[in-house]
């Protein structure tokens, strides 16, 4: 299985490269892998799905969307200015999603958190993030700093997924995937994590980013996982599907093929 993962991700390379180079294809070909990578956990036998860096946990809501009460749905938003918005605008509860205010690292403990702010927004957008990165360059108005609670992947999983052997991660928390990936090392070598989309940087764009794309590949390759699948969501930075190699009862040829064919139909402006 190991290899046919590797000649996917290469296959869908090859076909990102040759497609139109515009911004409006680039966002597309991300919804097509949110949609590849949401269809592909009934396969999976996911039983539980955790979001770190929701902001207004989209993809957590199509998660329950689809699979409603036959799996147990968590999101993460770091941020208290964003969770404290989406909590007022969206009942999470109501849609069987657990939508909470908490920030994933490797300590236990009370931690700053920068949160970027735009004129005529409620919501931080995009960039909040445990790291620094330079605003003149991104045109927010200020950059604030919260004081937000700090806990380990492993010990949430823990205490909220505890009956679950069979769990999704989506992880995009702004260039601190290092602090999140390093904090989930128990459930890693548990072998309870099945698959992971996560938004990686082919350069660094935060102060004291750790981890760039082929690190992180690195590091998923040394707990069991390959890259299955990516999109070409900015010039700077993508999004990619791991699967853990113990995964051998899945038909993820149909999945690539599935891929394929949304890529095929991403409108081109």
């Amino acid at each position: 299985m190991l290899n046919a993962l590797h000649s996917y991700y290469d296959a869908a390379t090859a076909i990102l490269a040759a497609g139109p180079d515009s911004r409006h294809y680039m966002s597309n070909t991300t919804e097509c892998l949110k949609k590849t990578f949401i269809m592909m956990q009934s396969a999976l036998g996911t039983e539980a799905s955790l979001e770190i860096g929701a902001r207004g946990a989209e993809y957590s809501l199509e998660m329950a969307n689809v699979y409603g009460n036959a799996m147990s749905i968590c999101a993460l938003e770091a941020s208290p200015r964003t969770h404290a918005y989406f909590s007022k605008e969206v009942n999470y509860r109501d849609f069987g999603v657990r939508y909470i205010n908490a920030l994933v690292s490797e300590r236990e403990e009370a931690a700053v958190f920068y949160e970027y702010v735009y004129e005529g927004m409620e919501a931080a957008a995009g960039m909040s993030s445990l790291l620094v990165r330079d605003i003149k360059k991104h045109g927010a108005v200020r950059r604030t700093r919260s004081t937000v609670r700090s806990i380990r992947g492993d010990t949430f999983i823990e205490h909220k997924f505890k009956d679950h052997k069979k769990i999704a991660l989506w992880i995009d928390v702004e260039g601190a995937q290092s602090e999140v990936l390093h904090s989930l090392s128990r459930s890693f070598a548990q072998g309870i994590i099945t698959s992971v989309y996560i938004e990686v940087e082919k350069e660094r764009l935060w102060l004291d980013q750790k981890m760039l794309d082929k690190d992180i590949i690195e590091f998923m390759r040394k707990h069991n996982f390959s890259q299955f699948l990516r999109d070409n969501e900015y010039y700077t930075q993508y999004n990619i599907i791991f699967v853990n190699n113990a995964i051998t009862d899945c038909d993820f040829s149909s999945f690539f093929e599935q891929y394929r064919a949304q890529l095929q139909k991403a409108p081109v402006q």
